[in-house]
C-alpha cells in the first residue's frame, strides 16, 4: 500500500517525509490556535475570525514577489527559508499574548505557508521527470491528508488534558518540526537540476505573467473551481445541522470519509492526466461528480426520512470529494503545461492565489447565500462550475493551437 502511497524516486520519497512532518505540523495548528486564543488568551471568537481574513487578505499579497526573488536566489534556497519562517511564526505563538500579536505572528505563518506552496510544485517538476511529476504531486496531497489527520488526533490529546503549558509545547514542538522539514528538504533536492525540456515551449511567450492572457483565464477559472473545498468543509456543516436537522457527528462522520477517499484515489487519478488531453478529460469528468454531488445535496432537507438524508449526503460528500481530486489533479498538470519554464515559480504562484481567494471569498458565499437559498444556491454554485469549465477549456484550446503553431516549421 505505501509503495502505491509515495513517490517512485528516492528523492521524492524523502521530500514526502518532510510533507508528512509538515502536515502534521499544521493539523495541530489547525485544531488548537483557534481555541487557545480564544480559551486562554481571551480574544473574542469574532475577533480572531476578522485576524484570519487580515492574515488571508496579507496571503494574496505574497506569493508573486517571493516568485520573483527566486530567479534571483533559486527555488530551492527561497523554499527552504520559508519553512525556517514558518517554524519560526508558529514557535513565536507561545509569546502572542495579547490580540495584535496574535494577528502579527498569524500573519507571518499564513504569508509563509501560501507562498511556499507554488514552490514546492516548482520544485517537485525540478526533481521528477515528465511520467512522475503530476504523479508525486498526488502522493504529497495524500500524505498531507494523512498527516492532518494524525494532527488532529495529537492536539485532541492534548486538548483533553486542558493544559495550558501543554498547548505551548505544541507550538514550540510544532515550531522545531519546520526546521526538520527544512533539513529533509535540502537532502531531497541536493544535486538537484531542472528538468524543464518536457515543458511545452512556444515562441511567442508573454514578457511577463500578468500579460499571459490565456494563463490567467485558467487562474481565475480555476479559482471559482475551488470553491467545492468551501463546499465541503463550510457549507456540508452547516447544511447537515441546519437544514438537516441532524447531528454534528454525521458533518464530522462525512469529512472523515472524505480524507479516506482522498487517500484512497488521490494517486491512482494521477495516472491520467498526461498532457493538456489527459488533463481536461479528468476536468470534464469533476464537473460531472461536482454538479451531480450539489444536485443530491440540494435535495437533502427536513423533510425527508433520515436514512433518505444520510445517504444523499454520503453521496454528495463522496461525489464532492471525488470531483475535488479530478480537478486538483488536472489542476496541476494545466498550470505546470501552460507556464513558462523560466518564470514557472512566478506562474505557479499566481495560479495558486486562487486557493487563498477561495478562502476569502467562499465561506461567504456558501454562508450568505448557498445556505439559506437551498437548492437554488447550490444551483449557483455548480453552474459557476460548469462555466468555469468551460473558460478553462477554451483558453487551454486557444494555448494548444499556439503551441502546435510554434512547433510546425517555417
Amino acid at each position: 500500500m505505501l509503495k502505491a502511497l509515495l513517490p517512485h524516486s528516492h528523492r521524492g520519497r524523502v521530500l514526502a517525509l518532510g510533507a508528512l512532518i509538515d502536515a502534521i505540523a499544521t493539523g495541530v495548528y489547525l485544531a488548537v490556535a483557534t481555541l487557545y486564543f480564544v480559551e486562554y488568551v481571551k480574544i473574542p471568537a469574532p475577533s480572531v475570525g476578522v485576524a484570519i481574513a487580515i492574515a488571508n487578505v496579507c496571503g494574496l499579497l505574497v506569493p508573486m514577489p517571493v516568485a520573483r526573488l527566486t530567479q534571483h536566489l533559486g527555488v530551492i534556497r527561497v523554499y527552504i527559508a520559508l519553512l525556517v519562517v514558518r517554524g519560526v511564526g508558529m514557535a513565536a505563538y507561545v509569546l502572542a499574548d495579547g490580540y495584535w500579536r496574535y494577528v502579527a505572528v498569524t500573519c507571518l505563518f499564513t504569508m509563509a505557508s501560501r507562498a511556499a506552496l507554488p514552490l514546492l510544485q516548482v520544485l517537485i517538476g525540478q526533481m521528477e521527470g515528465e511520467e512522475d511529476r503530476t504523479r508525486t504531486m498526488a502522493s504529497m496531497r495524500t500524505v498531507n491528508n494523512i498527516g492532518l489527520a494524525v494532527g488532529f488526533l495529537i492536539a485532541g490529546l492534548v486538548q483533553m488534558s486542558h493544559s495550558h503549558a501543554g498547548y505551548l509545547a505544541l507550538f514550540v514542538a510544532c515550531g522545531a518540526s519546520f526546521a526538520v522539514v527544512a533539513l529533509v528538504t535540502v537532502r531531497a533536492t541536493n544535486g538537484v537540476v531542472s528538468r524543464d525540456t518536457a515543458a511545452p515551449v512556444r515562441q511567442r511567450r508573454a514578457s511577463s505573467v500578468y500579460r499571459d492572457g490565456r494563463f490567467i483565464t485558467v487562474a481565475v477559472a480555476n479559482a471559482v473551481l475551488m470553491m467545492h473545498d468551501s463546499m465541503l468543509f463550510i457549507l456540508i456543516p452547516l447544511w447537515v445541522v441546519q437544514r438537516c436537522g441532524l447531528s454534528p457527528t454525521a458533518s464530522s462522520t462525512l469529512l472523515i470519509l472524505n480524507t479516506v477517499i482522498t487517500v484512497v484515489i488521490q494517486v491512482r487519478l494521477a495516472k491520467y492526466a498526461k498532457g493538456v488531453r489527459g488533463a481536461m478529460r479528468l476536468l470534464r469528468w469533476s464537473i460531472v461528480a461536482l454538479v451531480i454531488a450539489g444536485l443530491l445535496l440540494g435535495l437533502a432537507d427536513d423533510d425527508a426520512a433520515v436514512w433518505q438524508l444520510l445517504a444523499l449526503l454520503t453521496g454528495a460528500v463522496v461525489l464532492l470529494t471525488v470531483g475535488e481530486n479530478l480537478h486538483a489533479v488536472s489542476g496541476w498538470e494545466l498550470s505546470f503545461l501552460m507556464s513558462d519554464p523560466e518564470k514557472r515559480a512566478q506562474y505557479l504562484s499566481l495560479f495558486s492565489l486562487g486557493y487563498t481567494g477561495q478562502q476569502i471569498i467562499g465561506p461567504v458565499l456558501m454562508t450568505a447565500v448557498v445556505l439559506p437559498w437551498g437548492m437554488s444556491g447550490v444551483m449557483v454554485v455548480t453552474a459557476m462550475f460548469v462555466v468555469a469549465a468551460l473558460v478553462t477549456s477554451v483558453a487551454v484550446k486557444r494555448h494548444s493551437l499556439d503551441h502546435d503553431e510554434a512547433k510546425a516549421p517555417a
